[in-house]
């Protein structure tokens, strides 16, 4: 059987994946967004906002936003791109009878031509197995002019008290410091242990990156492929409430790490290629 479509939140159309293990996960088609990730005899891994809002064409806070094609405001587009507010849709001959993977697909239109005046394909392919969940992204340039992009999973990862909680993976990277202007840093500590206000982008991020959640006793591997940097990010207390969605909590029970391609642009010829994935696994 083919992953049913439902309504969700608000009645927006939402995929629900399966698998015989158990695991499932939701994935709304505005933004082409998963929104929970649940493995076999597991918690949620995926934070949600508690206020998130689900409207169409509003992006949702938590779970996975598709960043695409720019990262943040980088560029002359709004903050983080069209495609997390766009209504994506099953892909054509989509005939998998795979319950527990999807492929979604936005193209250009007038209106996104309007804001980026390029010819574009891009998939998400989501598919989960009893203890992973993999997003894969995929760009094609249809048109006939060259076109550049940033991009980023934006994965929020739900945990039980950041203060309790050891990312591990990025010993002797080197980090963009955004609360210090932007300075050039390098981490040398053996786990990052989140006590204010974060939001590093890691230039040529590491493969791998472990997440210790002690609170969930749960031990969590991020891999990324086709991404060269990787972003870790934690409003704190002074800035939470300053984002749509998020209540003054939450910055308690969540950290952002994702995969993304910032330090170094993609440049897609005519005819070229993109593929990008992350994948989050208990272990």
């Amino acid at each position: 059987m083919t992953p049913p479509i439902v309504p969700g939140k608000n009645g927006m159309s939402t995929v629900l994946l399966s698998h015989p293990s158990g695991s499932s996960a939701d994935v709304y088609l505005n933004g082409a967004h998963v929104t929970s990730w649940i493995p076999a005899g597991g918690k949620e891994v995926l934070f949600m906002g508690k206020t998130a809002t689900f409207a169409p064409g509003d992006p949702i806070r938590g779970g996975i936003p598709v960043v695409w094609p720019q990262f943040a405001n980088t560029g002359p587009l709004p903050q983080h791109g069209f495609a997390r507010k766009t209504e994506w849709e099953l892909a054509a001959g989509e005939s998998s009878e795979d319950p527990s993977t999807v492929r979604l697909l936005l193209t250009d239109d007038h209106r996104t031509r309007d804001q980026w005046p390029y010819h574009f394909r891009t998939e998400l392919t989501v598919t989960i197995d009893d203890k992973s969940l993999q997003v894969k992204l995929d760009a094609f340039n249809t048109g006939d002019e060259l076109f550049s992009f940033t991009a980023a999973l934006h994965t929020y990862v739900a945990v039980a008290d950041i203060r309790e909680t050891a990312i591990r993976g990025f010993t002797g990277k080197w980090y963009l410091d955004k609360t210090q202007g932007g300075n050039e840093t390098k981490d040398e500590a053996k786990k990052l242990v989140i006590s204010d206000e974060t939001d590093r982008v890691y230039l040529k991020g590491p493969k791998k990156v472990e997440v210790e959640d002690r609170g969930n006793e749960r031990r969590l591997e991020i891999r990324a492929a086709g991404f060269k940097d990787t972003v870790v990010w934690n409003p704190w207390a002074e800035k939470v409430t300053g984002f749509i969605g998020l209540d003054s909590e939450d910055y308690m029970r969540m950290v952002c790490i994702e995969a993304a391609q910032i330090g170094s642009p993609v440049e897609l010829k005519p005819g070229g290629t993109w593929s990008g994935s992350q994948t989050l696994a208990i272990v």
